[in-house]
């Protein structure tokens, strides 16, 4: 609404009342408001499948006529988005939330409420249809509208409003569209931080990122902050906005090329989001998932405890034992175990990924399974590991929703019993609830109605922090179950493993692939040094030294004994080798030292854009493309996260010894020489991958 003319009680709309001329109207024209309209309609139509009705300057009769028929349309189904922007005043004897169009008479008027149309009652109308209403309020005293939506609980909730101010204040200049129109820019060009896994935005997100670009336009114009509230958003279904940067293929999600040709993993297979394929599958392999992907699997070593836990898996029913964990220190194999186990069990993942898994001998590979669930359990809290497991198994909501009990329960009563992976539970946030609350019940519950000894197996991977889980490790030690220890090795088998995984990872270098004798050479030598000297974690560190012995392709004797004397045997020498080569990024550096001063599950890059500049030897401030493309260069050593809240893409450091360098060494030119560092981390070894907080 932008032109406003007073209107009388028996008003039919039509036409101008002589009487009553629009110099004289009780409410003021907002000229910004006809603009603004059209803006968001057309930043919608960039979003949506279809452009949007715009209604310009409609009396109530015409406003009510087509909120009517919006009810209507959502009654059996479907979405909609309302952008509203006019007046907007509180009905104090109904402590409603009233719009204003063209013809409203006063709002201290005794038939006011004839001419304008009650957000209140429409909100109540709409939590009644079997469709959801996304409701974009420009008026002032807006955050009344949220009202309605606070007592519908989540299941039955239809109505979500993000209003432009609280009820109590004032909305000012159109500035909250202004953002609805710029941040619907954005997503119409794609916006790269909303994960592509992600089909739709999150409501969440987009309230916060209008927020923000309200917040900077009154900053802009000198005038005091107007804050966007709404309605609480964390419904499970807030499908609106479509994500452009969502992929269908998990190649794709993944950014990978041809990773593990996975264009054999058909679209719709059935694997679960809640599954983290990455996490598994890149662990399985062997690979990092970084690099260009080949269709091959390269896990090495661990056959004796790989095939102990085909053992397990085959013939634990007869015995009853529930449970098996595999332990050890950081970088020693329990997630490339797990990985594997997933992947061969997993039945989508197992037929996607038949040809890949063949290369694991068969009498290792546990057989695939009908039912299987996996949770990389780092950074969760026990209710989103209960519902990861719940929603992987297919199992029916409960009507007050799921605890770990419940899960319990619901898991034993299951016709056929399934394989429950947990890795990285020493690296979750409730790791101990986790274990106490979930884990241990699963495995001591026998199903006692079914037939079955037990109400599932248990497969979990956990760091021997056994002072803080000595339930888990008392259950572990039991003679009925089985435990898996990494770290109890035999140091020339390790040798031995560590050369054929080089060698197989340098087999797929286009430098390396038809230097059979000069490979062997650079494998065995590599394997002898990290055994020798690397503490712990070797073969993350075998992984590094294929990429280091890659780009250092070494052929003479001379040359080899020259890589191999600088091989990186620690991240912090990697990443400096790295970052000292002469076409660094110049924001690779500061980037990474934001991140290493984030916490939990890592940081959004919006907030790196933030954080970088402190360690910017200009204090300059980046682009999103500058982080873009710094975030793509130093890519080996990240993972990512989808941020259960916002939908977006987290990122952090994948190990503490590197949080723990650019602590020390934030800024460029502050850190040492990478062949000062090769040989051992400055103040001793890393404490292993960095842990949610």
């Amino acid at each position: 609404m932008s032109k406003f003319r007073l209107a009388h009680a028996d008003d039919d709309g039509e036409g101008e009342d002589p009487e009553d001329p629009p110099g004289r109207s009780a409410w003021p024209d907002l000229d910004f408001a006809e603009d603004l309209g059209v803006l968001v309609a057309q930043r919608l139509s960039g979003v949506l499948a279809g452009p949007p009705d715009h209604l310009h300057n409609p009396d109530h009769s015409t406003v009510a006529r087509r909120m009517d028929r919006l009810l209507s349309e959502i009654r059996e189904g479907g979405d909609a988005i309302v952008h509203v922007l006019s007046h907007g005043f509180i009905l104090r004897r109904a402590q409603e939330l009233c719009i204003v169009a063209k013809d409203s008479l006063p709002s201290d008027h005794r038939d006011v409420v004839q001419t304008v149309f009650g957000i209140t009652r429409f909100l109540t109308d709409a939590d009644r249809c079997s469709g959801r209403i996304l409701l974009l309020l420009d008026v002032c005293h807006s955050g009344a509208g949220i009202d309605p939506t606070t007592d519908v609980t989540f299941p039955d909730r239809r109505a979500f409003v993000i209003a432009a101010c609280p009820s109590d204040k004032q909305a000012r200049g159109g500035r909250f569209s202004q953002a609805v129109s710029d941040v619907l820019k954005g997503l119409a060009q794609g916006h790269s931080e909303i994960h592509p896994s992600e089909r739709f935005v999150r409501l969440t997100w987009f309230k916060d990122a209008v927020h923000k670009r309200v917040s900077k336009l009154c900053t802009d114009a000198d005038e005091p902050v107007q804050e966007v509230v709404s309605s609480d958003l964390h419904a499970p279904v807030t499908q609106f906005l479509p994500n452009p940067w969502f992929r269908e293929d998990p190649a794709e999600v993944l950014g990978l090329n041809n990773y593990w040709a996975l264009q054999e993993f058909v679209v719709g297979s059935g694997v679960h989001p809640s599954l983290d394929v990455d996490h598994y599958m890149s662990r399985a392999s062997g690979r990092d998932t970084a690099q260009q992907a080949q269709p091959t699997c390269h896990f090495s070593g661990r056959e004796a405890e790989l095939e102990r836990i085909r053992a397990w898996l085959e013939n634990g029913a007869e015995e009853g034992a529930t449970l098996c964990v595999v332990t050890g220190s950081p970088g020693v194999g329990k997630s490339a175990l797990l990985g594997v186990v997933v992947c061969c069990t997993h039945p989508q993942l197992a037929k996607g990924l038949r040809l890949v898994m063949r290369s694991i001998p068969k009498k290792l590979r546990p057989d695939p399974r009908s039912r299987v669930a996996a949770v990389h359990a780092r950074g969760m809290v026990l209710s989103q590991v209960v519902e990861a497991v719940a929603a992987q198994l297919d199992l029916p909501l409960p009507p007050e929703g799921w605890t770990a009990q419940k899960l319990v329960d619901a898991v034993a009563g299951l016709a056929e019993e399934p394989l429950i992976v947990v890795d990285a539970l020493d690296e979750a946030t409730e790791s101990v609830q986790i274990s106490v609350e979930l884990l241990l019940p699963l495995a001591n519950r026998e199903d006692r109605g079914g037939g079955r000894r037990r109400a599932c197996q248990l497969l979990v991977g956990v760091r021997p922090y056994w002072d803080k889980l000595p339930q888990l490790a008392e259950a572990a030690g039991d003679a009925r179950q089985s435990l898996v220890d990494l770290d109890a090795v035999d140091r020339a088998g390790l040798r031995d493993a560590l050369t054929h995984y080089i060698d197989e990872m340098l087999s797929d270098t286009d430098t390396y692939f038809t230097r059979g004798k000069e490979r062997g050479m650079v494998a065995t030598g590599a394997a002898e040094r990290i055994e020798s000297h690397a503490e712990g974690g070797e073969f993350l560190m075998a992984q590094l030294s294929a990429r280091f012995l890659e780009a250092a392709a070494p052929m003479t004797e001379e040359e080899l004994e020259r890589a191999l004397s600088g091989l990186p045997l620690t991240f912090a020498a990697l990443l400096e080798t790295q970052l000292s080569e002469e076409r660094t990024h110049p924001w690779a550096r500061p980037v990474l030292a934001a991140l290493a001063f984030s916490a939990g599950s890592g940081m959004p890059a919006d907030a790196i854009a933030d954080v970088a500049p402190e360690f910017h030897p200009r204090k300059a401030r980046p682009t999103r493309a500058d982080v873009r493309s710094a975030l793509d260069h130093v890519a080996f050593y990240l993972r990512h996260d989808v941020d259960p809240t916002y939908g977006t893409t987290l990122y952090r450091l994948f190990h503490q010894e590197l949080v723990d360098h650019l602590h020390r060494h934030p800024r460029v030119g502050s850190g040492p020489s990478a062949g000062s560092l090769a040989n051992g981390p400055e103040g001793g070894s890393g404490a292993g991958p960095v842990t949610a907080s």
